[in-house]
């Protein structure tokens, strides 16, 4: 997209704003699905300070406009969207997840907070690499899946 003579910007200018307003888009956008989609709890998170549905249609509304106004201003400065790969996003945090669930091994991390008791060792020696091991599929389909993708694209 060219830019806007009107409206000249220097590259970091035009950068820092891209940065700032895809933040920006990316809460709001969080926000209207939260309005839209109650999100449902989950078995070790509870959602709290719920938007109660009373109040969601009129915040939804300001949303809205905030969404358009967001967009008007990208399109009249000609901004060039970012990129993010959700592949990668979600790649990195089960990497990271697999790292942190290692650290909790009795072994590991958790014997610096403390005496782990014996049956509680036991179980975890044997429960968490059960669950590294699938949350392993779960990235290795995933980096599967990826691969195909690209192969595919330039096949």
């Amino acid at each position: 997209m060219k830019a806007n003579a009107k409206l000249p910007l220097t590259e970091a200018q035009q950068r820092r704003l891209t940065v700032t307003l895809a933040s920006l888009e990316r809460l709001l956008a969080e926000l209207r699905l939260q309005l839209e989609h109650a999100p449902s709890d989950l078995r070790l998170t509870r959602f709290e300070d719920r938007i109660a549905p009373h109040e969601a249609a009129g915040l939804l509304s300001h949303v809205c406009v905030a969404e358009t106004r967001l967009r008007q201003i990208a399109d009249e400065l000609r901004l060039k969207a970012l990129t993010d790969s959700v592949r990668r996003r979600l790649a990195a945090g089960l990497e990271l997840a697999a790292i942190h669930l290692h650290e909790c091994r009795p072994g590991g991390g958790l014997k610096g907070c403390g005496a782990v008791a014996p049956a509680t060792a036991d179980y975890l020696e044997h429960k968490i690499p059960e669950l590294e091991a699938a949350v392993r599929s779960v990235s290795l389909r995933l980096a599967k899946a990826a691969s195909q993708v690209e192969g595919s694209s330039y096949g």
